[in-house]
This record gives C-alpha cells, structure tokens and sequence, in this order.
C-alpha cells in the first residue's frame, strides 16, 4: 500500500511530539567529566619506588647544597632500614624525602593515598596499615611525632625521619 505523503502540519506535529535528539549529550558529558575527576585523583595515589635513573635524578640544586637528611623505616619486627644522608633541596617535604629514598638500589617501595594535605602512607614494601585497632605507619621528626601531612611536612638540613610500623600508642 502507497502511503500519503506527509504534509507540512503532519511533519510539524511530529516534531513536536518527538523529544529532542540531544537528550543523550548531557549524561554523556557529564559520564567524561567524571572520568577525568577519577584519573585525575587517580594519578595522586599510587605506589612509589625505584625508577630508571632517568627519573631519579634530585631537583637542581639539591646535590649542590651540601646538605642532608636522614631516613630510618622500622618494621616492628626487628628489621630497620637506615639511610643515613639522602640530598636536603629547599622545600623538600617528607614525601619528597621517602621518594628519594625509595629511588635508592635495593630500597624500598612506599604507597600513599590522597592528596597534598590529605596524603596519607598506607604501605611501606609489604607492611600495609591494618586500621584503628592494627599497626599502621606513623612517622616522627627529630623525635617528635608528625602533625600533619607527609606530603606538606617541610624539612630542613640535618632533619632526622623516622618511620615506625607499630599499634597506637
């Protein structure tokens, strides 16, 4: 069977009566957005260690200066890790300090959560937090228990970090 041909107030009503055809564009852009939020927060987490000596080289200035830092990770086993004077750079933030550590032959790999003041060490090689009632990582400064963040923590020359996977105290 032959069908009329639409006329001009049919196609009219018919366009009207149908929804947009854009209905899909906002959840789609919406669906990319959030996309990029999580590799964005993505890239801020991750597990840090040994590099290629292409990326392990300290910023300039740091070798140049002379100045050190020191860095100990005890275990709670027995085992401790010394590293007794790692390159101080200005600015150089506890982060800073256990990234060149880790970057050191047969060291250590680390894993941090978050970001900038939120930063938090979850993992130091196979020793992972355990939560508020197990071990987890705490780190002290010349002897004196850390308040705030790894990745905000500024050090200056001759700073002493320590690194102790223990219960709460």
């Amino acid at each position: 069977m032959n069908e009329p041909a639409p006329t001009a107030e049919s196609a009219a009503a018919a366009a009207q009566s149908r929804p947009s055809g854009a209905w899909w564009r906002l959840p789609l852009l919406l669906a990319i957005v959030l996309a990029a939020i999580v590799v964005a927060r993505s890239s801020q987490n991750g597990l840090r260690g040994p590099l290629s000596p292409a990326e392990s080289s300290p910023p300039p200035g740091a070798a140049d200066s002379g100045k050190t830092v020191a860095l100990e990770i005890d275990y709670g086993t027995g085992q401790k890790r010394e590293f007794a004077a790692l390159p101080w750079f200005q600015g150089m933030t506890v982060d800073d300090l256990m990234t060149a550590g880790s970057r050191l032959p047969d060291s250590f790999t680390y894993f941090v959560q978050g970001d900038l003041a939120m930063t938090m060490l979850v993992k130091i090689d196979q020793s992972l937090n355990e939560g508020a009632a197990g071990r987890n990582w705490t780190y002290s400064v010349n002897g004196k228990t850390a308040d705030r963040s790894l990745a905000v923590y500024e050090l200056q020359p001759g700073d002493r970090v320590l690194w102790t996977f223990a219960l709460p105290q």
